[in-house]
């Protein structure tokens, strides 16, 4: 599958194709469809193991982008049109028959490229004209005949230039069949459903094979009578099960509190195993048999994540540096921190923060150029020894986790750790804490009582600016306490080890857009001589 990020020239470029926003969008979808198919999910164009995203600017008003979709000469498939585009622009397309005025001969002859496309316009789109429907919206435009094209698309902006919104939703936690997950998949929909639609084509097996083959349907949605009624040949939106994100009824909200599942009688194009097509041989459209399918993951973020491992990678850099670990307390819900690309986001905004500031860099351990997060899963029974608590339960604690490190024989004394713990507190809990030494906590824990609910203290990873607050400058705020910061001689110090000075990362409260020591008189500078001055510590590079 090839993404590629269109941006008509009447359109506003908002960069999803280099922001990591596509590729964490690819990963959100991908994993779903991987637990639907046993661990299986889709090839997708990479390069050097991130994800390879094409672009696209065409030079059209807004009245001609329309007419691409909603042609004022009549039954046009839109996306055809935009074939001819990409092949223009040299991606290796061949475009077979003449879709873009109605012919099905191309769609007949198996229309197959050497990539599945799925494009996302930087504007809005509409359906093309047969259904009936409007334009100017946020919406795919995806559709059973797409099958033949090749391509599938989504809008990212309305009629006036705004944004739909960040297609990022987040990794899909628990599947249900709560309205929430529904609607997470439904908003993962346009890439779930142009893959399954398309990989019907099974290779050299011609037109799919389709159930109730001969029966005359009607396409939901077409006012138009003389079009409205069909053979059926293969549109199936109408026969799939309420739950299915390919039923036009799971799209308007009728999948009652089933959990979201690909055919689940397995009848029509997954895994077919009942009604007429399960005895149709090699070529029944089952499309958990199409090459499409990978058993390699993609990384949340363009692959710049590694694989999983409770070991230290060897390192690239020598000397002092801080490492990231991923703790999971026994029985604990794995949400794959480590190696889902969200600690590295963090840990690079945490740099660029510093570099932005100062000049200088933060020494993250790093593998072939990959942040390195060790795993560490706690074993039963583990408790922390320290007398600190919360609300009379255990708090999660970092200088425990470093004895912990310690005592299985993978600390290095020449290492800060970072620990991101996952262990779903109850009662009081901190965001994040350190003492002076070699351990810092960042505390992802979803959380209940003590007048607080859900998970990660409702910070993002990375900010969308290198001073935007988050996890990763969080991770900077504890990390400037391990090394010393904020003396009580400080001349800002508050009585609590922070900085009272607005805007200060260090400050208590620190929220929003922050600084490092805008004084320059607190820890990082011309700091009292009995204070620590942390822009020398060796955690810190040129």
């Amino acid at each position: 599958m090839k993404f590629v990020y269109v941006v008509p020239a009447f359109a506003t470029d908002r960069r999803r194709d280099v922001s990591g926003e596509l590729a964490r969008y690819a990963f959100e979808a991908n994993e779903w469809l991987a637990s639907q198919n046993g661990g299986y999910g889709l090839r997708f164009d990479t390069y050097q193991g991130a994800l390879d995203v094409g672009y696209l600017t065409l030079n059209v008003t807004k009245d001609q982008w329309y007419d691409i979709f909603v042609p004022s000469d009549g039954w046009r498939n839109g996306l055809a049109r935009l074939q001819e585009n990409l092949k223009a622009a040299g991606y290796p397309i061949t475009v077979i028959g003449n879709l873009s005025s109605g012919d099905q001969s191309g769609a007949k002859m198996r229309n197959r490229s050497e990539k599945l496309y799925m494009l996302f316009y930087e504007a809005a789109a509409g359906a093309y004209s047969r259904t009936g429907a409007g334009f100017g919206n946020c919406r795919p435009t995806i559709d059973a005949m797409n099958e033949g094209v090749g391509m599938g698309g989504a809008a990212l902006a309305q009629d006036d230039g705004t944004s739909c919104g960040a297609l990022d939703k987040g990794r899909m936690g628990t599947p249900s069949g709560s309205r929430s997950f529904t609607q997470w998949v439904a908003q993962h929909n346009p890439m779930v459903d142009h893959a399954t639609q398309w990989m019907r084509w099974l290779p050299n097996c011609g037109f799919p094979a389709t159930p109730k083959d001969g029966e005359r349907v009607k396409i939901p949605g077409v006012i138009d009578e003389s079009r409205a009624w069909e053979i059926r040949g293969g549109f199936m939106r109408d026969l799939a099960e309420a739950n299915d994100p390919l039923a036009d009824a799971f799209m308007g909200g009728r999948w009652g509190d089933k959990v979201p599942k690909l055919d689940d009688r397995n009848d029509l194009y997954f895994h077919i195993t009942s009604d007429k097509l399960a005895s149709v041989g090699e070529c029944n459209s089952d499309t958990s048999k199409h090459p499409l399918w990978d058993n390699l993951p993609l990384d949340r973020d363009s692959g710049r994540t590694l694989r999983r491992s409770s070991y230290n990678r060897p390192d690239e850099l020598t000397g002092p540096q801080v490492q990231a670990v991923y703790v999971l307390r026994n029985g604990a819900t794995d949400r794959m921190y480590d190696t889902s690309g969200d600690i590295d986001r963090a840990l690079r905004q945490a740099d660029a923060f510093i570099r932005a500031e100062s000049g200088k860099s933060l020494r993250i351990d790093t593998f072939q150029g990959k942040v390195d997060v060790m795993f560490m899963p706690l074993p039963p029974g583990f408790e922390n020894t320290s007398a600190d608590d919360c609300n009379r339960a255990p708090c999660p604690n970092e200088a425990d986790f470093l004895r912990h490190l310690t005592s299985i024989g993978r600390a290095d004394p020449a290492k800060t750790y970072l620990f991101f713990y996952s262990g779903e507190t109850k009662g009081r809990f901190v965001c994040g804490g350190a003492r002076r030494g070699k351990a810092v906590l960042l505390n992802l824990s979803e959380t209940q009582g003590y007048g607080q609910t859900g998970k990660h203290c409702n910070l993002d990873w990375a900010g969308t600016t290198t001073d935007e607050f988050s996890w990763g400058l969080l991770a900077v705020h504890e990390l400037l306490h391990s090394l010393g910061a904020v003396c009580s001689s400080a001349p800002d110090h508050d009585g609590t080890s922070h900085s009272r000075t607005p805007g200060d990362i260090m400050g208590a409260g620190a929220i929003g857009k922050v600084k490092l020591d805008p004084s320059r008189r607190n820890y990082w500078g011309s700091v009292p001589a009995e204070c620590v001055d942390t822009s020398q510590s060796p955690v810190f590079g040129s």
